[in-house]
């Protein structure tokens, strides 16, 4: 690779690189070629029979049988919609479990609508937007943006006062970047069935919640159709 490089091609082509290294050194090694790959900014075309490597190194598949091309898509679209039978076994049974790595919270938070208090919010209008939304919670956040924690609808029922008065704090928080099989691990391991998603500057990004992802994942939706309707 490294006198491959030397001669500073416009493309680089690999055949199986990796085959012949053990799964531990080999996982190394391709979390090593990405980080090269993203400073070089080199268009690397890679043969492979591991799925599973094509999905992480990939920014785009093509899966071959007899020499022809039967689909070239994303790792997520090629997840969410494999072409016919022979890449929906290709890509595997799990395919959908697959894609929690693909698709980032942010991508499930972008899709649902972004609802707030303030501490000052009286609970009146705090209840009534819930009731007109028909959410449990409604998620308080400060002047910056920052989630505080959150008011219960059962609560704010009938209540006086503002929201400060009653606001829960939260028990986690994600991140708009961690994948979703980070964020199911999170929400799992303390038991809750929802959390805020927050930005690299920690404002509230949107919530998202087992019910979310499950929806995300089974709504065909994927990370490119995405990408396309926001820069339409």
């Amino acid at each position: 690779m490294i006198r491959a490089l030397a001669a500073d091609p416009p493309v680089l082509l690999m055949d199986e690189p990796f085959g012949a290294v053990d799964p531990i050194n080999r996982e190394v090694i391709q979390n090593q070629f990405l980080d090269m790959q993203r400073k070089l900014k080199k268009t690397v075309m890679l043969v492979s029979h591991d799925i599973d490597e094509a999905l992480k190194l990939g920014d785009r598949i093509a899966v071959f049988r007899q020499g022809r091309i039967v689909q070239c898509a994303s790792p997520d679209e090629l997840l969410a919609k494999p072409a016919n039978e022979f890449v929906g076994s290709f890509v595997g049974q799990d395919r959908t479990l697959k894609r929690l790595l693909l698709v980032s919270a942010g991508d499930v938070t972008d899709q649902q609508p972004t609802i707030t208090a303030r501490p000052s919010t009286p609970l009146s209008e705090a209840f009534g937007i819930m009731d007109d939304h028909d959410i449990r919670a409604i998620t308080v956040i400060d002047n910056d943006g920052k989630p505080l924690g959150f008011v219960k609808r059962r609560e704010a029922r009938n209540a006086s006062g503002i929201c400060a008065d009653i606001t829960h704090p939260f028990r986690i928080t994600g991140k708009a970047e961690d994948n979703l099989r980070i964020v199911l691990s999170r929400l799992y391991e303390s038991n809750t069935s929802w959390m805020p998603i927050v930005d690299e500057d920690g404002r509230y990004n949107g919530e998202i919640s087992q019910d979310y992802i499950a929806d995300y994942l089974s709504s065909g939706r994927t990370r490119r159709a995405l990408n396309i309707h926001e820069n339409s």
